[in-house]
């Protein structure tokens, strides 16, 4: 047995320790100390088994789900590995589990101790996702690229706070995963965007996108502490400016598209200054922040087209009518209004109504971990402290760089379509509001 190897057994079992106590309080978050910081967690119910038949499902579940969206699993050759079949099968000993990986057919088996052995402890999700990592994977022991395929193969079947709790076990156990720090959370986002991308369900949509600002979030305050309990010498970043392209001069909705942007950039401490063509916008913060901006935008503005093209292919629209003046037969007639319009207004309560959803993640994710300090009104958290110096150095430089860049005036947007087009103003509402934020369905047992 390798030191790898010893090291992440010890981890999983800090992680099966924690899932053991989320499963004796439910509804009580998990508290986890990570160093000086207490974390509060909720992790995903962990699906247990009754005997290798019920791993068997379960299995086939997690791989016609890696291949349904598209989550690839290469080899090295060109093989998805998430499309090789894994074949579970009883082990006389009750002591371990284990992956084999079969010659022809190319497919692997997974050998579980029955309940009836005292194999009880190896029939829940931990341990048989730690054997189809090893599928994955397709290397032998524990190295990095093991760990890093188990945390992702987590994050792609909907488990993304187990998948943060088998990282902290690992880091806790002196252990990297391969990719870590900001690198690592940008990747997840990036992931948690291009599974909602994927579904065509609209409540896991919705709720991927929620669980990419919470992540974001997450990620934004520990920077921010980082930052606070830091010498100025030693930060990692300052604030930057980023130019982005909205989209060609002439082209329809380009306000519309900066108005989503800039709802997305007030819940991650991102300031924007628009172009009066509105064909590109300047942002304005730390560059975790910007990236992550960037990400949720070219995910966002590509479902909020996509949704709106589906509201006008529907017709609906043509329910909201208004009053035009026919001049040949000199009276006012009652006529659709024009798509345009009814685009713009369902845009407009898109972007609106997603904004309002990022904001409510972002602050629940902030009022946690603030929560999760001791405090008081006359000494508020270190978390609380570093959030406001934060926005602080945000807002000051953004104050700078309006002064060297000649900024000047308020964006104005364009008149509101709304009133125009009433029906298509709620249907853009019902389409960014479909789902509850924050819940995410995972593979189930």
């Amino acid at each position: 047995m390798t030191d790898d190897t010893a090291a992440v057994y010890a981890a999983e079992d800090l992680l099966a320790g924690w899932l053991d106590e989320a499963a004796r309080t439910p509804g009580t978050p998990l508290r986890v100390q990570v160093g000086a910081v207490l974390r509060e967690l909720e992790p995903e119910t962990e699906p247990r088994f009754t005997d290798p038949a019920h791993v068997q499902a379960f299995v086939d579940r997690v791989l016609a789900h890696l291949r349904a969206t598209g989550s690839r699993y290469d080899d090295g050759t060109g093989l998805d590995l998430a499309g090789v079949p894994v074949v579970v099968r009883s082990r006389r000993g009750h002591r371990q589990a284990h992956y084999e990986r079969g010659d022809l057919p190319v497919r692997g088996v997974i050998a579980i101790p029955p309940r009836e052995v005292g194999g009880s402890w190896s029939l829940r999700a931990a341990v048989v996702l730690h054997e189809v990592a090893h599928h994955l994977a397709g290397v032998d022991g524990h190295p990095a690229l093991f760990r890093t395929t188990f945390l992702r193969l987590l994050e792609d079947i909907g488990m993304p706070v187990l998948a943060d709790l088998l990282h902290t076990a690992y880091q806790l156990s002196g252990l990297d995963s391969g990719v870590d720090g900001e690198d690592r959370t940008l990747l997840r986002i990036g992931r948690l965007l291009r599974q909602a991308e994927r579904t065509s369900n609209t409540a896991e949509r919705d709720a991927f996108f929620a669980k990419a600002q919470t992540l974001a979030t997450r990620h934004q305050i520990a920077l921010a502490v980082a930052r606070a309990s830091a010498h100025s010498e030693e930060r990692r970043q300052d604030p930057t400016w980023e130019t982005v392209l909205i989209g060609e001069s002439g082209k329809r909705s380009l306000a519309r598209y900066v108005r989503l942007l800039l709802e997305i950039a007030r819940a991650n401490d991102v300031r924007v200054a628009i172009y009066t063509s509105n064909t590109r916008v300047t942002l304005y913060g730390f560059p975790t922040d910007i990236a992550v901006v960037k990400a949720l935008y070219a995910a966002l503005v590509t479902q909020m087209v996509t949704d709106g093209d589906a509201h006008l292919r529907s017709g609906a629209h043509k329910a909201d009518t208004r009053q035009v003046w026919d001049a040949r037969r000199r009276r006012w007639d009652e006529r659709p209004v024009h798509g345009s319009t009814a685009r713009a207004a369902f845009y407009e309560a898109w972007a609106d109504h997603v904004g309002e959803r990022l904001a409510r993640s972002r602050d629940e994710a902030r009022a946690a971990a603030i929560a999760a300090e001791p405090a008081t009104p006359e000494q508020p958290s270190s978390t609380e402290l570093a959030l406001r110096a934060k926005e602080v150095e945000v807002v000051d430089y953004f104050g700078r760089m309006q002064r060297d860049h000649g900024i000047r005036g308020t964006w104005k947007g364009t008149a509101s379509a709304g009133s125009a087009a009433p029906g298509s103003r709620a249907a853009g509402v019902r389409a960014a509001a479909r789902a509850r934020l924050g819940t995410e369905r995972a593979i189930g047992g």
